[in-house]
């Protein structure tokens, strides 16, 4: 599959046992399949240059320029120290479950995942949509 201009739109709901919250936002994009491995790559206003892998055994990454990597596989955690303009926070990722529709014409990707940030736990459930913009061959 040839690289894609694409548009990502990402809906996140956020619950804790003091917090809710749901977030959508969107992006243009660039996807990618080569090898197995699905790319997303978008630029956002809080986070910047974003990479999103989905690797053929089901490990999730997610890349932040000049930040972190999370690394995500079903029933394993993740710990990693995140760069913020508030200082570093410890946050633990434990992938919970995803789905992946993803093909030649876009798709989407959805996945629930534990986090914990500075120990205090929530849950985070995320669904990614592709849908085409134009081609860049």
């Amino acid at each position: 599959m040839n690289s894609n201009k694409y548009t990502l739109k990402i809906s996140t709901s956020i619950q804790s046992e003091d917090y809710q919250d749901s977030i959508e936002v969107s992006y243009p994009c660039a996807y990618s399949f080569q090898n197995g491995t699905y790319r997303i790559k978008y630029e956002d206003e809080e986070n910047g240059f974003t990479v999103f892998k989905v690797l053929p055994e089901g490990e999730i990454q997610i890349r932040r320029r000049n930040s972190f990597t999370i690394i995500m596989r079903e029933g394993n955690s993740y710990s990693v120290d995140c760069e913020t303009p508030y200082g570093t926070i410890p946050m633990t990722f434990t992938l919970q479950n995803s789905s992946c529709t993803l093909g030649e014409q876009g798709g989407g990707f959805e996945y629930t995942a534990q986090v914990e940030i500075d120990g205090a736990a929530q849950i985070n459930s995320v669904k990614m949509r592709l849908t085409p913009s134009e081609r860049i061959d």
